[in-house]
């Protein structure tokens, strides 16, 4: 970011699925200009894939605030950033054939090159943006994909991390504060990690990470601070950290 100007631009990041295993990871910073709903963005794009990250795109231009179908969607368009090759996407959906002999949705297999086109994001409450497609769709409505904003620095945790279910936690040895653990950032690889040193259900791990604050509703639709691990620095069981070296690295 240029010197003096990390304050004032709002950060947003996550991925979207391209594939069963492929993603696409964006990190979208947003400088707001005099006019409402216009100023400049800076975007990085990542292919992930097997664990691996590998930069694919930079863009930095100007976005403006529009109506999308509807009289209160509002969506952002981010000029000039069009990616020229575009990715490939396979997802599951309707066949127009099966809809009209039989007036019914069958699902299949299909396949289309995304990105060619200006990015356009639909607007969803106050920290959230979806990800839409050419035809201005969402490419998933699901909770753990699109983009949700930063709402702190990054900064580096050290603590304990525990998996119960489908949740985790993260205790913070230096603040004593205790986070819910977001789906986001490197969550399945810490995940993939932790069992590789556990063998006791809502065993603790040790780990250290860079990570960021999102506000996200829990079940009861309450907002809390949720902790994204945006990059796994070490993952250890507990005992090792006092003696034993079995550890795991990104």
């Amino acid at each position: 970011l240029p010197p003096g100007e990390d304050n004032e631009w709002v950060v947003y990041e996550g991925r979207v699925p391209l594939g069963e295993k492929t993603f696409l990871y964006q990190e979208l910073f947003m400088l707001p200009g005099n006019l409402a709903g216009e100023g400049r963005y800076r975007m990085s794009e990542y292919i992930e894939e097997n664990d691996a990250s590998t930069q694919v795109s930079s863009f930095a231009g100007n976005y403006a605030t529009i109506y999308g179908k509807g009289p209160e969607e509002r969506l952002v368009a981010l000029y000039n950033s069009a990616h020229r090759e575009g990715f490939k996407r396979t997802y599951l959906g309707n066949s127009p054939l099966g809809d009209r002999l039989t007036a019914t949705h069958i699902r299949m297999i299909r396949e289309e090159r995304f990105r060619k086109t200006d990015l356009a994001l639909r607007i969803q409450g106050r920290d959230r943006l979806v990800v839409l497609d050419q035809r201005l769709e969402p490419l998933t409505l699901e909770p753990e994909y699109n983009l949700v904003k930063r709402t702190s620095r990054l900064f580096t945790v050290e603590g304990y991390f525990s998996h119960r279910g489908d949740t985790s936690d993260f205790f913070e040895m230096n603040t004593k504060e205790r986070w819910p653990v977001s789906k986001g950032g490197s969550y399945s690889q810490a995940i993939r990690q932790y069992h590789q040193l556990t063998t006791e259900k809502s065993e603790v791990t040790y780990l250290k990470a860079i990570g960021f604050s999102i506000r996200q509703p829990n079940r009861a639709g309450k907002e809390s601070d949720v902790l994204v691990l945006k990059k796994v620095l070490e993952m250890a069981s507990v005992p090792s950290v006092t003696g034993n070296d079995n550890r795991a690295t990104p």
